[in-house]
């Protein structure tokens, strides 16, 4: 490639394009809550046009040069959804970069048609009904897809876009992993860190643990390190927790390097008897046994980050977005940003493989869209502000003049970025039909379960016949399509 230098899919030091990452269809109502809340929080958008200097502006028009040279005969895009990333007066950012190249490129403009959490799919299907013309929502976060395609909320893309072309071969082999019967519906495009590990190294100091940061160097940041320091921090005090946070049972889960669920040649197939998933869950059943896990019971069902700061607690698993609001506010939870550092989740003892929770900036294309070539090229503005090196430098000096971020979390976000790049893990089974989403979903009796203290070959031996009913029926669904 010539002009979109490919650094690796995902370095971009902020999600430039203002990608959702969170809310990936937890049961807990918790859980949901926390989600939304802290994921709309933290959709800041970093690069304001009105301020650039010379040579960011130099930047804007290197990555405009980038977007293919068409003339669009609708300019107006319909954005649905229940937050908008993208323009500054509904959003009370500064403008996103990719609006910012939308606008100056195409003349574009983007309309925000406004909607809630809760009623957002019962919504989507009142305006699809409707011919309301709405052009794309959100699928980053993997709770609409594959499930909208049979059901008829989604349209393929494939016409509108060229894999060939230098913006879209950049990211043809991410969209290639959800492709449905030779088709695409899933438009991403970029693959970021997913949830991540989140310590005060005050706390590692005075407990005289190796830094996981250090660990990750050296390649020793593994499940048994990660067990070791809980279980000496645990042991070593009755008030002190070890494990916290809301998202701790997927990005585990799929550190063995399998999902319970995934798609294969355009179908779902389920992976409940692989025993690289009986070995993760077994981990997180020790986990569990050993005391190792914040009970949230004991404090009325909530977290605690700010055991983190307080020096309370040893590690906090959270998406990236937790340390990207203002200072003042993250750093009341965990503590003074010098002392502050994430790590990837950690791998299995016997792989040199980080399988990583992946982040998925994606966006999918609404039934009766009214202008789904604007569509395309707004996805072309967003692949090109997020892979140009330029634009991620200046993304990363505002880290630290907005966020307050330190150099070597900056560091280590780019370095979280190119391993999960390497062998990025999804969990499709969010996306799946609601009756197989909640039997799989479970803390009760599904893949969550043995986080909460159950066995794992009970749970599976449970639910695997009614998994295989639902994801042949969802199949058949796929095949029945025209």
């Amino acid at each position: 490639m010539n002009k979109l230098r490919r650094i690796i899919a995902g370095v971009s030091a902020l999600t430039l394009a203002a990608s959702f990452t969170g809310c990936a269809g937890g049961s807990d109502t918790a859980e949901t809550s926390e989600t939304t809340m802290e994921t709309t929080t933290a959709l800041t958008v970093e690069i304001n046009t009105e301020t650039l200097s010379e040579e960011e502006q130099g930047t804007m028009d290197n990555v405009a040069d980038l977007l293919p040279d068409v003339e669009l005969e609708n300019k107006n895009i319909k954005w649905f959804s229940f937050y908008d990333p993208f323009n500054a007066s509904t959003s009370g950012n500064t403008k996103s970069l990719s609006l910012e190249l939308f606008e100056s490129k195409y003349g574009g403009s983007i309309e925000y048609i406004p909607t809630t959490w809760a009623q957002r799919f019962t919504d989507l299907s009142t305006n699809i009904l409707g011919g309301t013309g709405i052009d794309f929502i959100a699928g980053g976060d993997l709770d609409s897809f594959p499930k909208g395609v049979p059901n008829g909320q989604f349209e393929a893309y494939d016409r509108y876009v060229d894999f060939d072309s230098e913006l879209w071969s950049s990211v043809k082999e991410l969209n290639d992993q959800f492709e449905l019967k030779g088709k695409h519906y899933l438009m991403a495009t970029q693959a970021t860190a997913g949830e991540v590990v989140i310590y005060n190294r005050q706390t590692i100091e005075a407990q005289g643990f190796d830094d996981p940061a250090e660990l990750l160097e050296k390649g020793e940041w593994n499940w048994t390190a990660f067990k070791e320091m809980l279980l000496s921090y645990v042991d070593n005090d009755s008030e002190q927790y070890g494990l916290d946070g809301w998202f701790n049972e997927k990005p585990l889960m799929l550190s063995g390097g399998i999902a319970p669920v995934e798609l294969k040649d355009g179908k779902l197939v389920d992976n409940l008897f692989d025993p690289r998933l009986e070995k993760t869950m077994n981990f997180m059943y020790e986990l569990n046994q050993n005391g190792l896990v914040l009970d949230k019971n004991l404090f009325n069902w909530s977290v605690h980050p700010e055991f983190i700061g307080e020096g309370k607690e040893l590690f906090y698993i959270s998406g990236i977005y937790a340390l990207e609001g203002a200072p003042d506010i993250w750093t009341v939870s965990f503590g003074d940003p010098a002392d502050v550092m994430f790590v990837p989740i950690p791998k299995a003892d016997d792989t040199d493989k980080y399988y990583l929770p992946a982040g998925l900036d994606a966006y999918m294309l609404c039934k009766g869209a009214q202008n789904p070539e604007g569509v395309a090229r707004f996805m072309e503005c967003i692949i090109a502000a997020s892979y140009d090196e330029n634009a991620v430098a200046i993304a990363d000096q505002k880290l630290k003049d907005v966020y307050g971020w330190t150099d070597e979390m900056v560091e280590m976000r780019h370095k979280v970025n190119e391993l999960t790049a390497e062998n990025p893990m999804y969990s499709i089974h969010t996306g799946c039909p609601t009756d197989l989403y909640n039997i799989l979903d479970s803390g009760e009796y599904g893949i969550r379960a043995p986080f909460y203290g159950l066995d794992w070959p009970s749970v599976r031996d449970s639910l695997a016949d009614a998994a295989t009913v639902l994801i042949d029926e969802f199949n058949k669904s796929m095949d029945e399509m025209e």
